[in-house]
């Protein structure tokens, strides 16, 4: 059992997929279901690294801070109708956070390097975040994009160099993956939520930022990813049943997101040669 647990297949893929199954299935009828992303990555870092905050390196900092987000994220869902200006201050107060996360990094480049860095990381965290928040009252187009958003995030990360990233996108997009499969069984949606599309948003755009800042993905990667909430939140086939649109959707978002995946490959075909 223990040489299953260590097959880095079932760490980041089998093992979150069915933790997010399990937990999705358990939790389907309440604002708890979309909880199966974060459920997801959690295994995935608990049967790899393992969970720990010490010392709080910009990691630990990016894992405690997607593992707390559902938390805020159902903390929204309690809030009735709120406005649109608080969603947009959601999105830029995650930004801010995001150059809390990295200033340990980025405090080492020159001052004339570090602030145009340190924005341009937040303004992309801020970005992905208001656009996949867009999704949280449609559970098809917010499994489409945390699907597509995980996997480009995944091979992105692979391309760059770095493994952490590869293995916790591959976990979200578990996750996603999980959430539309019991749409799929169900015939219907499930609204994602805050609890969903703020873990999903803010998950994909820290560790896409932390492959940019730690390992290197190059930078006009990151604006692409944008695109894939932005597909995921188009109506293609509106007249159809739920379980159709759920293929197609899933299929153009998975598409858009290849436009990453290129970025970083054709940067590390530059690299080598």
């Amino acid at each position: 059992m223990q040489s299953l647990l260590d097959d880095p297949m079932v760490q980041t893929g089998i093992a979150p997929l069915l933790v997010a199954l399990l937990v999705g299935a358990a939790l389907l009828r309440t604002r708890l279901a979309w909880f199966a992303v974060a459920a997801a990555f959690a295994t995935a870092v608990g049967l790899s690294t393992g969970i720990g905050f010490t010392p709080l390196t910009a990691s630990r900092k990016v894992l405690l801070l997607v593992l707390l987000t559902p938390f805020v994220g159902l903390a929204l869902d309690l809030v009735p109708r709120p406005p649109r200006w608080g969603v947009a201050a959601v999105a830029a107060l995650c930004g801010l956070a995001s150059v809390w996360v990295f200033w340990s990094v980025l405090s080492q480049r020159e001052m004339a390097q570090l602030l145009p860095l340190a924005a341009g990381v937040a303004v992309f965290v801020a970005l992905l975040v208001r656009l996949t928040l867009r999704l949280r009252s449609d559970g098809v187009a917010g499994g489409a994009a945390t699907v597509a958003l995980g996997l480009a995030v995944g091979a992105a990360a692979l391309l760059s160099a770095s493994i952490g990233n590869l293995a916790n996108g591959v976990a979200v997009a578990a996750g996603g993956g999980a959430m539309l499969l019991l749409q799929f069984a169900l015939g219907r949606g499930v609204a994602p939520g805050f609890v969903g599309t703020l873990t999903t948003g803010l998950g994909a755009a820290l560790f896409t930022a932390a492959t940019f800042v730690l390992a290197q993905l190059p930078w006009y990667a990151m604006p692409l990813l944008l695109l894939v909430p932005l597909a995921a939140s188009l109506d293609f086939v509106p007249e159809r049943s739920p379980r159709v649109r759920m293929v197609v959707v899933t299929a153009v978002a998975l598409a858009v997101a290849c436009l990453t995946v290129l970025a970083a490959w054709f940067a590390s075909r530059a690299a080598a040669a």
